[in-house]
């Protein structure tokens, strides 16, 4: 195991997505495998060091940035261990990649569905939040596709819990509070007869090191349509979408939807898109034997509903053209975290996810505070209409602006919980998202989870400041 204090090696591991600033650490481990993870939990645990868990760093919640203690890397513990083709799952270590499972699977003509845009990222990240992205609309998040997860505690206790093991209130002290029904990545997962394995999906690291992960797979989709419709307001595309899953739902991968401003964004790479444009959406439809010859059509009828025609509309008919477009898609979030850092400001977006008939109560909630209150700040909303699940990005220019800014967002927060949404539906609590989930379960929630944390860290060791304050 490779153990580093060199301040200038530790730095590359004080950053994610977030531009959270402030981050520093005693030292660095970086174990080879799980008997040496739980060398080092048998160790920070007898002196109550913290232990911070960093992975692909990728995340937009500060969550692997330490305030103290030493860090763990799980850049070694990448091993493909099983690739079982006939029984369609694989186990892998937590610091393999979205791009290496997908190269991997993809070989055996299998796919690993929940869609996370950073290909970059690490399974055991993925676990850590229970993520998701644009496929979650048909395939669900991370949680959906986890059949068993080796867990390495602070006590060097190793569980190994396979799907179907049970818990109740009764054995564990499980959170009371009612989770919202939507996607949902804000705290611990909570209900009566749980799977043991849920709540260490989604845990950010707080309760024990994920060292080993069952995943499951299906065979890889057959061919694939992708269309990317341009609007002429925002409201005929958010109404084009309830239609068109009203009816064209099955076979449908991901609504990925993008607003007037994003697409101002894009237009410095991507000149061509439409002037008058005012907002976007881009499906992804699986082609089978029931849509084959009708697939075509059938989009083209709904755009004529609304006045549009398929014609004008980027379309995805073979390798190359679907290829683009994937990378258009992809282009949001990096051309954002370019404008966060330019602008040396602490990722100001939200993640909320509302049930499906209060989507547009939500939507109007957006615009109208945007647009009445503050309409010199520069916004961004982009995501997963599909799954009624929006990332609506603030970029403030000055402290001014930041401030209201921050106001913003906990407005929107409080109108999503009304409407029974979540305040993190993929991404996580992490370090700066703490006063949303007290929002969402109140301070009772958020003793319950203490309880929780207690129970498998009573040192609280693990990924401190992630979810709880403690």
């Amino acid at each position: 195991m490779l153990k580093k204090t060199d301040q200038d090696i530790i730095k590359g591991y004080l950053e994610d997505s977030s531009n959270l600033t402030g981050g520093y650490a005693d030292g660095l481990y970086i174990p080879e495998n799980e008997e040496e993870v739980r060398e080092v939990l048998l160790e920070c645990n007898s002196r109550k060091t913290a232990l911070t868990i960093s992975a692909g760093q990728t995340g937009t919640t500060g969550g692997c940035i330490p305030f103290g203690g030493w860090i763990l890397s799980t850049q070694k513990l990448n091993r493909i261990i099983t690739l079982n083709v006939k029984e369609n799952y694989a186990i892998v270590q937590p610091g393999v990649t979205l791009e290496e499972i997908e190269a991997a699977v993809k070989k055996e003509q299998l796919l690993y569905p929940p869609d996370p845009t950073e290909k970059k990222a690490t399974i055991g990240g993925n676990v850590a939040t229970n993520a998701s992205g644009g496929r979650g609309y048909r395939f669900g998040a991370t949680r959906d596709w986890i059949n068993r997860l080796k867990v390495i505690l602070p006590s060097g206790e190793v569980l190994n819990i396979k799907r179907g093991q049970l818990v109740t209130r009764n054995s564990l002290p499980v959170p009371l509070y009612t989770m919202p029904q939507t996607k949902n990545s804000a705290g611990y997962y909570a209900k009566q007869n749980m799977d043991l394995v849920d709540l260490f999906i989604g845990q950010e690291g707080t309760l024990g090191i994920v060292s080993e992960i069952e995943i499951a797979l299906r065979p890889v989709l057959q061919e694939t349509f992708d269309i990317v419709a341009f609007f002429s307001s925002e409201e005929k595309a958010v109404d084009f979408v309830f239609e068109a899953k009203r009816k064209i739902d099955p076979g449908v991968n991901f609504f990925e939807y993008f607003d007037e401003n994003t697409l101002q964004m894009l237009k410095q790479t991507y000149s061509h898109i439409p002037t008058n444009a005012k907002a976007a959406v881009y499906i992804e439809q699986e082609i089978t034997e029931e849509n084959k010859k009708t697939h075509l059509e059938d989009w083209a009828i709904i755009l004529e509903q609304f006045g549009y025609s398929i014609d004008d509309c980027w379309l995805g008919l073979d390798d190359n053209k679907k290829e683009e477009l994937a990378k258009f898609r992809h282009a949001i979030p990096e051309h954002i975290n370019e404008l966060y850092k330019k602008h040396k400001s602490i990722k100001l977006a939200t993640d909320i996810a509302v049930p499906t008939d209060k989507f547009k109560e939500m939507y109007n909630f957006y615009n109208s505070q945007l647009v009445t209150r503050n309409p010199k700040l520069f916004s961004i909303k982009f995501g997963h209409i599909g799954e009624n699940h929006l990332h609506v990005n603030l970029l403030p220019k000055n402290e001014r602006e930041k401030t209201l800014a921050k106001e913003l967002i906990l407005r929107f927060v409080r109108k999503a919980i009304s409407l029974g949404g979540t305040v993190s539906a993929e991404h996580g609590i992490g370090k700066i998202k703490h006063d949303y989930l007290k929002e969402m379960y109140g301070k009772k929630g958020i003793e319950e989870m203490i309880q929780i944390k207690k129970t498998f860290d009573p040192n609280c060791i693990l990924n401190r400041g992630n979810i709880l304050s403690c």
